[in-house]
């Protein structure tokens, strides 16, 4: 199973992903290739397409990057901390979702489960690892053998705040 960093998962929006993000220290690392946050700040899209922008910090409150929904919410941008496109993340009406890296090749899919969660996928189609709702408003993260990897929850500033499996805060979004 691959590994990636993320300043935890949507966790803000759970995007599935199968490749590793380079993301700075003190963020989540975890073997669940199909969550990912997206990063990035500084860069703007014109305002007619946005709906609504998350930015992501660290556990030490330092920018790691941002997403941009679009209107309908069929399609997330992410960016990296200095602008940089990390990729889109693009939904159906099933709540289906499917992410690209930034030159459109396929990297995961998720899709919603019986729990109100997502199940993540691979590129190639292998189950990843999967999302439940937890009761302090964020969800619960788990490998495919379904060992905890970690857990957001709802914070004061509209976002979710992340958790690694042992309970330590590794970094917060806001919207």
């Amino acid at each position: 199973m691959r590994k990636f960093s993320l300043p935890l998962l949507p966790a803000a929006r759970a995007l599935a992903v199968a490749r590793p993000l380079p993301l700075s220290a003190g963020l989540l690392s975890i073997s669940l290739a199909g969550l990912v946050l997206a990063l990035g700040l500084g860069f703007v899209l014109p305002q007619e397409t946005l709906a609504e922008t998350t930015r992501y910090y660290d556990a030490q409150g330092r920018s790691a990057g941002s997403s941009r929904d679009s209107l309908d919410g069929s399609r997330t941008r992410h960016y990296d901390s200095q602008g940089r496109s990390l990729g889109t993340t693009r939904r159906d009406s099933t709540g289906r979702s499917r992410t690209y890296d930034a030159s459109g090749r396929l990297q995961g899919s998720s899709r919603p489960n019986s729990s109100g969660g997502q199940d993540y996928y691979d590129a190639s189609g292998r189950r990843e690892g999967y999302s439940r709702p937890n009761s302090r408003g964020g969800y619960n993260y788990y490998d495919a053998s379904g060992r905890l990897q970690g857990s957001s929850r709802s914070n004061s500033r509209g976002g979710q705040d992340y958790y690694d499996a042992s309970g330590r805060r590794q970094g917060s979004s806001r919207r």
